[in-house]
C-alpha cells in the first residue's frame, strides 16, 4: 500500500511535465481562473461560519467555569467542521462545472499514454450532458459516503480523548475521496459503476496517493486552487490507465 501512496504521489510529477508536452496549459488557466473565483467564495463563507459557529455554542454554555476551555473547543470544532464542509463543497461541485476543462485533460493524456484517439470534444453536447450527469452522480454517491465519516468525527471531537486525532483522519478521509472522485474522470472509459467502485476498493493506495496532494495543494492560497484540479485529475489518470495495463 506505501508504494501505491509514493507512486500516486510521484504521478503528479510525471503529469505537470505531461501538461507541457501535450500543451494542456489552456485547460489548466480555464479551470484555475474558476477555481479560485469559487474557492474564494468557500473561504469567505467558512471564515463567516466559523464564528456564527463558535458563537452559537458559546452562547449555549451557561456557565462561567470552564467557559475559557468551552471557547477553545468551541472554536476548534467550528474551524474544522467549516473547513471539512468547504472542502467537500469544492471537490463534489468541481467535478460537476469543470467538466468541459477536465475531461479533455484526462482523454489527451489517455491517448498519449494508449496510442488510441479519445477523441473528445467540448462541442459535444451528448457527451458533455452524459459527463455533468456522471459528475452529479459521483458527487452524490460521494458526498453521503464521506458525510457519514465526518458526522461520526464531528461527534467524536467532543471527547477529549479523540479530539487531537480527529483533522488527521478528516484529512486522510478528505484525501481518499478527492482521489476517488479525480480517478472516475478515467475509470469510467472502462467501468460500469459497480466496476469502478471495485477498482477502487483494490487500489486504496493508489487513491490515496492521488488525494493526499490534491488536499494538501488546497491548503496553499492562490497557487494551490489554480492548479489543484487540473493537474490531480492528470495524474489520476496516468495513475489510472497504468495500473489498468498491469491489471490486464
Amino acid at each position: 500500500m506505501i508504494n501505491d501512496i509514493l507512486k500516486g504521489i510521484n504521478d503528479y510529477f510525471r503529469a505537470f511535465s505531461l501538461m507541457s508536452k501535450l500543451k494542456l496549459w489552456k485547460y489548466v488557466v480555464l479551470t484555475g481562473i474558476l477555481s479560485l473565483i469559487f474557492g474564494g467564495f468557500l473561504i469567505f463563507m467558512s471564515i463567516t461560519m466559523i464564528n456564527i459557529f463558535s458563537s452559537s455554542i458559546i452562547g449555549i454554555y451557561p456557565f462561567e467555569f470552564g467557559k475559557e476551555y468551552v471557547i477553545s473547543i468551541a472554536k476548534f470544532i467550528s474551524g474544522i467542521s467549516t473547513a471539512i464542509l468547504g472542502l467537500m463543497l469544492y471537490k463534489y461541485i468541481v467535478f460537476i462545472i469543470f467538466v468541459p476543462f477536465l475531461g479533455p485533460i484526462s482523454e489527451k493524456i489517455e491517448e498519449h499514454l494508449t496510442g488510441e484517439k479519445a477523441g473528445y470534444s467540448i462541442f459535444n453536447v451528448k457527451r458533455l450532458i452524459k459527463d455533468v450527469l456522471r459528475g452529479m452522480g459521483i458527487s452524490v454517491r460521494l458526498v453521503y459516503k464521506e458525510m457519514i465519516w465526518m458526522i461520526l468525527l464531528f461527534i467524536l471531537s467532543f471527547f477529549p480523548l479523540f479530539s487531537p486525532f480527529i483533522p488527521i483522519v478528516a484529512f486522510i478521509i478528505e484525501a481518499f475521496y478527492g482521489g476517488y472522485g479525480n480517478f472516475d474522470w478515467a475509470l469510467e472509459r472502462y467501468y460500469n459503476v459497480r466496476e469502478r467502485v471495485a477498482f477502487i476498493r483494490y487500489n486504496k493506495g493508489l487513491t490515496l496517493g492521488n488525494g493526499i496532494p490534491f488536499t494538501l495543494m488546497l491548503g496553499v492560497p492562490i497557487v494551490g486552487f489554480f492548479l489543484a484540479p487540473a493537474l490531480s485529475v492528470a495524474a489520476a489518470t496516468i495513475s489510472v490507465v497504468e495500473r489498468i495495463k498491469e491489471q490486464k
